[in-house]
């Protein structure tokens, strides 16, 4: 399946970030009785309200308001450790990569990781670490993607994207096959090839909700927003354009020498002296204005709804009572599966780290699934009620590990062990006490 989204993508990003067409002017349309001069003029005032942005982001920024509860063990322990402080050799962290791979994936439909090595032959754990020999990833931007293909079951079999030469400068195709790689440079010819013995295409693919697994380039829920933003864009061109014409209005004036008099907001318009007309000002028609206004605000709510968990980013005002509740329900709902697919994908990351390695390794990720409006007080007042239960040592260590990534989402790993740690000493000190009073 080859990349036939490419312009799709260019819009989806260009809309996101507010740049490319809608900061050079090329997405505005030119009016077929405007002048170049007017038209470069408007293009020159043209503004970009981003609605587009801020609704990508709440798919994705409440999913990372804590952070994830990531466990794991095994001989790679530490050189994971080393990996989610630097996962592509230029200082991301697992969190950063997680993060843009969230909304790579929800802002495009899909997005790839690709889980490459550094091989060492022979080298031991410190060395790998000291060396940075290690399995490396990093996000793909998805204008760079050529071609995807999979078996009967979907899983990937061959994936080919564009690699930058950092020497030359220039782009050859990297394709990554079940057994092995190969170079392809601009002439046609392979460059370059390896193998390994991973059994797989070390890429893995997060997907922006429930999609067929052999859609490798699906459409992405956001076009149409993007879309909107494009018409909206314009539309905000043309009702300044009416602004500016009726601020700046059109001087009549009674005279018989009107050659040198060019009609525009800046001059005068002449009519016959024995016309019998006082000197006035004329702008065009409001209607046309009021109308535009109108379209804008209403393509504004439409982008909203298209939205669906806009509520959570607090552009607009929401419902009291059952709609209200029914409005957190399709929240949770869709932040809550997207979540779930954040955790699998990072887990499958893990398994190719691993794979490269040819080492076992035991690693679990899992984000939060509650994404519920609710205050600090409130979780600990939850957590309270939940321990009063007295449903076990286990269920009450579950309890403090929510209550430390709600009340000290910025705790790390090692952190929480230490908090961890501390309470099961409590605990069998409690314990210890216990029996020797019973002595």
């Amino acid at each position: 399946m080859k990349n036939d989204r490419v312009k799709q993508y260019k819009l989806l990003s260009d809309a996101y970030y507010g740049d490319g067409g809608f900061l050079n002017g090329e997405y505005l349309i030119k009016h077929i009785r405007e002048s170049a001069e007017k038209f470069q003029n408007r293009i020159d005032l043209s503004y970009y309200l981003n609605y587009t942005a801020p609704c990508v982001n709440a798919h994705v920024d409440p999913i990372f308001k804590r952070a994830p509860q990531r466990e794991y063990s095994g001989q790679l322990s530490q050189l994971w450790e080393d990996f989610a402080k630097d996962t592509d050799f230029a200082g991301s962290d697992l969190d950063t990569l997680s993060k843009s791979w969230a909304l790579a994936a929800k802002l495009y439909g899909a997005a790839y990781v690709v889980c490459d090595n550094a091989p060492q032959p022979g080298s031991t754990m410190a060395e790998m670490i000291a060396s940075k020999k290690r399995p490396y990833a990093y996000l793909l931007k998805p204008e760079r993607i050529k071609e995807i293909k999979v078996n009967n079951y979907g899983k990937i079999i061959y994936f080919a994207f564009l690699e930058r030469d950092p020497k030359t400068k220039k782009d050859f195709v990297r394709v990554f096959e079940q057994t092995g790689w190969h170079l392809i440079g601009d002439d046609g010819n392979v460059k370059d090839r390896g193998t390994y013995n991973l059994g797989r295409v070390p890429v893995i693919r997060l997907t922006s909700r429930e999609l067929s697994p052999f859609d490798m380039f699906p459409a992405s829920e956001f076009i149409s927003i993007a879309t909107t933003n494009r018409s909206i864009y314009n539309k905000c061109s043309w009702l300044d354009d009416i602004l500016c014409n009726q601020t700046f209005s059109l001087l009549t004036y009674p005279t018989n020498k009107a050659e040198d008099l060019t009609i525009g907001t800046d001059n005068a318009l002449a009519y016959p002296p024995d016309s019998r007309h006082q000197p006035s000002f004329i702008a065009p028609p409001a209607e046309s204005a009021n109308v535009l206004a109108s379209q804008i605000e209403s393509m504004r709510e439409s982008i909203y709804n298209m939205a669906v968990v806009v509520n959570v980013t607090g552009v607009r005002a929401q419902s009291s009572g059952v709609a209200k509740q029914w409005d957190f329900e399709q929240t949770n709902q869709v932040l809550s599966s997207f979540a779930k697919s954040i955790g699998c994908a990072e887990m499958e990351l893990a398994k190719v780290f691993a794979l490269w390695l040819n080492t076992e390794f035991e690693y679990s990720s899992i984000y939060q699934k509650d994404f519920s409006v609710s205050d600090v007080s409130t979780e600990l007042a939850n957590a309270e009620v939940a321990k009063g239960l007295n449903f076990g040592e286990k269920f009450n260590l579950e309890v403090l590990k929510r209550v430390a990534t709600s009340y000290l989402p910025d705790l790390k790993k090692d952190q929480i062990e230490e908090i961890i740690s501390d309470y099961e000493q409590q605990i069998a000190q409690q314990k210890l006490d216990a029996a020797h009073a019973n002595v």
